[in-house]
């Protein structure tokens, strides 16, 4: 885990229906906790902004814990527009002076790390992963499937920007994993 890394970036997850961090959340944090302290000088470029239905940027909530976890606010970079990974990436290689050449060590969730390493990739950054471990229960299951889904919308480019991914996505999306009606962008993404 330890390198010379150009920033420690936290991606985003979506916050409690009361706007309170969630134990994925927490667990996200107490890794990005323990990448910043293996990479002393190494800021933290922490994403997420405020989502629909909620009150709280992602991005404040996770920049608490960190703070919690004794990380320095001085080394907190915070990013607070985006709304899903492509975006999360996106934006912090904005903050950096943007992606070329620049190598980061993403911190997400196990079973979103290869998306996000791939997303990572695919903007220009030079991405190594650091993963914080979920317990493999059922919903770990469903979301672990979710991402193979993910995955195969980046590599159609699906995620680009200025490209949509076809109506037919939405539905078989909706009917496979009962969410993301038809027309709406998929929870989770």
């Amino acid at each position: 885990m330890s390198g010379r890394y150009d920033a420690v970036v936290l991606l985003g997850v979506e916050l409690d229906e009361r706007d309170q961090p969630t134990q994925e959340m927490r667990l996200r944090a107490q890794a990005a906790a323990q990448a910043l302290s293996c990479n002393p000088g190494v800021p933290a470029v922490v994403c997420g902004g405020v989502l629909p239905g909620h009150a709280i940027a992602e991005a404040d909530a996770l920049a608490e814990l960190l703070m919690d976890s004794g990380v320095a606010p001085a080394r907190i970079l915070l990013e607070h527009q985006s709304r899903d990974t492509m975006e999360n990436l996106r934006f912090a290689a904005r903050l950096l002076g943007g992606a070329r050449g620049r190598r980061v060590l993403v911190v997400t969730s196990d079973y979103h790390m290869r998306r996000a390493r791939m997303t990572a990739r695919r903007i220009g950054l030079r991405a190594d992963g650091f993963a914080a471990r979920m317990p493999h229960d059922a919903a770990w299951r469903v979301l672990w499937l979710k991402e193979w889904a993910y995955c195969f919308d980046l590599m159609m480019g699906w995620q680009d920007e200025g490209r949509a991914r076809p109506e037919w996505t939405y539905r078989l999306f909706a009917k496979v994993f009962g969410t993301g009606a038809q027309g709406q962008k998929p929870e989770g993404d």
